[in-house]
């Protein structure tokens, strides 16, 4: 974290989701689910400035009020009674519609600058509370690591941290909305149910193959009739003798766990020799702070 004067930049880091169950639809119309979320090394970088009398954000194609950074600084600056400018810059590493929480990570990385900015005003609760209001992986965002969710994704529990895992992550050139990959799942998917015991067992004991062989995404299906080219990238990530493939949240990203940096490397060159462009190696990463 770097800080000169009313300026402070910050890496938002991206998510995977290894586990993703989902159950009934809730009254407020979004379904009941349980995850294992988790952070890993890919980021964005966001810079947080106090100037001017508007709220500005800029992110290139994403600028503007209907980016969530531009919602979160708003939601701040009401939570604490002023009206007053700032300007919020977002350099993109992470690709939209890929399931990595890329819009989310940038609005929770702003509530962290603006809350240092302002020194500090808001408590962990506060925070939280407001990255709620912004959207469903915000609340997780705001501190990563490795977590189990419920809830919209919002009620959050701390899990034993992940062992550091080597992963190959590729993203087909489509994206899947995460509102339609839903509501395709509600006439094609069926929902099941994790074990947060056997995710605590498998993180305690470090062990990377028991976390492959827990992975787990009920809206694969749904994204893959949508994206067909999501089931030949895991199948192939399979094949390249990956611990395990799976999709991240709703799509269209897809992970692979291999078996340390040098195998990482290897598949993600093959990747690159068959034509795939947003292909990468990266890693998990502890909790922020």
């Amino acid at each position: 974290m770097k800080m000169e004067e009313s300026c402070l930049t910050t890496f938002a880091y991206a998510k995977i989701n290894l586990a993703l169950a989902i159950h009934a639809i809730r009254k407020d119309g979004f379904h009941e689910l349980q995850s294992v979320m988790q952070s890993i090394a890919l980021h964005d970088i966001v810079t947080v400035r106090r100037c001017g009398d508007k709220v500005v954000c800029r992110c290139g194609a994403l600028s503007g009020q209907g980016n969530i950074a531009y919602k979160a600084a708003v939601l701040f600056l009401e939570q604490l009674g002023k009206s007053e400018g700032l300007e919020i810059e977002i350099v993109k590493h992470i690709p939209v519609q890929a399931g990595l929480a890329g819009g989310s990570t940038d609005a929770a990385a702003t509530l962290r600058l603006l809350n240092q900015l302002y020194g500090e005003p808001l408590n962990k609760e506060a925070l939280l509370t407001l990255a709620r209001r912004c959207g469903t992986d915000v609340a997780f965002c705001l501190s990563g690591g490795t977590m189990w969710a419920t809830g919209r994704g919002e009620r959050l529990e701390a899990l034993p941290t992940a062992p550091t895992l080597d992963l190959v992550l590729i993203k087909p050139f489509a994206g899947v909305n995460t509102r339609e990959a839903y509501l395709r799942f509600d006439s094609v998917g069926q929902g099941g149910c994790l074990s947060k015991n056997d995710w605590e067992k498998a993180l305690v004991q470090n062990s990377v193959q028991q976390i492959a062989g827990l992975l787990y995404n009920d809206l694969e299906l749904a994204s893959i009739q949508m994206v067909p080219e999501i089931l030949e990238l895991k199948q192939y990530l399979l094949e390249a003798e990956c611990y395990g493939a799976l999709m991240s949240g709703s799509g269209s990203c897809v992970f692979g766990i291999a078996q340390g940096k040098q195998h990482a490397l290897e598949v993600t060159g093959q990747l690159r020799k068959k034509g795939f462009k947003n292909v990468g190696v990266t890693t998990t990463v502890n909790a922020i702070g």
